[in-house]
């Protein structure tokens, strides 16, 4: 065997092992959070799209059977990854629902598809997909002929469907993802640990390699030889898959925290921004009136709730807790979580996080000023979790970064 095909075999094996032990690790994670099991069927179908360099040298026979299914299982992928992605930002413990079935009428269609074509004679499925030689289609009647037609068609209108789909899902993911730090916003004072910022970066690797495989797949298809380097292709997919699994094992849903919360109704705290996937993401001061018109809280309440979280921030400096979110803050001030967000949406024209983070800039001016504290050691004092966090809401608050704030006011001083 010559060393390129040695090279590309023994990524492919490696990609492979990475997939299926991956995906076996997140299946046995299901029992507890089922957000877990779309990314393993994502994994799995990327095992099948991807493994033919490796039956071709270990197990030959499979390869014309795991040819056929390659069609669904590509179209499985993307909609899988999306499910999963819902699942990680969800507001409530994510099942699938039969909603959620609309997702999978390509793969179903491909597996149609793929079904139909096992029940061909073996020398027209052989021909057809081991060889590529449609010759021997003119030996056959001309009925089945347009049916076999009729067949290569369907399974090219969804090979374009595929690229559609890829682009939708992706376009949507990135929705969801900005949907969903608005609403960590709503329910946490700090939110970096949980934006789940590495699927950003690999969308934009996914949107460049999509491109690529787009190319390569339609040219493929249309009988064209595509001239890419495998092993090159290979690899990149190794490293992608690699990243996507550790991120995959590790990531938790941004409220998990939260699902086992008693005596908080989480479902209203999170209705802050609803969860409609098909909804366009909204600004919640444009929303606000049109989300609390049933509540009962009145002018009157929601004054005195905006008296507790204040004596709870300047008197018992509850803005120091790291982890604060609007359980804990609803839990110590004896308030619904609802409420909360309610009055500080309407009354206080702003969310938690901003709410929060304002009380903590306010302390770090104080201590910048008296202090001969480090930057960190500052951040860390007020409740920040990391300095980029603290220097970003710095920032926000008073347009300039601490250092910047501390010579301006020795200077004017």
């Amino acid at each position: 065997m010559p060393a390129s095909d040695l090279n590309l075999l023994a990524i492919n094996i490696a990609t492979l092992s990475v997939l299926f032990f991956s995906a076996n690790l997140l299946v046995v994670r299901t029992d507890k959070n089922h957000t877990y099991f779309p990314l393993a069927s994502s994994f799995i179908g990327i095992a099948i799209v991807i493994c033919q360099p490796s039956l071709k040298a270990l197990a030959p026979a499979l390869q014309l059977s795991t040819l056929t299914l390659a069609l669904p299982a590509l179209l499985l992928i993307a909609p899988c990854f999306w499910l999963y992605v819902k699942g990680l930002t969800h507001n409530a413990p994510w099942r699938f629902e039969k909603a959620d079935t609309r997702h999978l009428v390509l793969p179903w269609l491909g597996l149609l598809i793929s079904l139909i074509t096992f029940l061909l004679p073996a020398d027209i499925h052989y021909n057809l997909l081991g060889k590529g030689d449609m010759a021997i289609l003119e030996q056959k009647s001309a009925l089945f002929r347009n049916f076999i037609y009729g067949l290569l068609i369907a399974t090219f209108m969804l090979v374009l469907g595929w690229i559609a789909q890829s682009a939708f899902y992706l376009i949507k993911i990135i929705k969801r993802l900005q949907h969903y730090r608005n609403q960590l916003k709503q329910v946490f004072a700090s939110t970096e640990a949980k934006e789940i910022r590495w699927l950003s970066g690999l969308l934009l690797f996914v949107g460049i390699a999509w491109a690529f495989a787009t190319v390569n797949l339609l040219l493929d298809n249309l009988f064209i030889a595509s001239e890419y380097t495998q092993d090159t292709f290979q690899f990149v997919l190794l490293i992608t898959v690699c990243f996507v699994a550790t991120w995959g094992l590790r990531q938790k849903p941004g409220f998990e925290e939260l699902f086992s919360t008693e005596s908080v109704d989480f479902e209203h705290q999170a209705s802050l921004a609803v969860d409609n996937e098909n909804s366009q993401v909204k600004q919640f001061e444009n929303v606000s009136s049109e989300k609390y018109k049933r509540s009962a809280l009145t002018a009157e309440m929601a004054e005195n709730i905006a008296q507790k979280m204040e004596a709870a921030m300047t008197s018992e400096h509850l803005y120091l807790d790291a982890n604060l979110s609007l359980p804990k803050l609803a839990k110590h001030i004896h308030t619904s979580p609802n409420y909360i967000s309610q009055t500080l949406n309407e009354t206080l024209s702003t969310h938690f996080f901003d709410y929060v983070n304002h009380k903590r800039i306010v302390a770090a001016k104080k201590l910048l000023l008296e202090s001969e504290l480090t930057v960190l050691d500052i951040a860390m004092q007020v409740g920040f979790n990391s300095k980029s966090a603290f220097y970003s809401a710095f920032k926000k608050h008073t347009k300039l970064t601490p250092s910047e704030f501390k010579k301006r006011h020795i200077k004017n001083t």
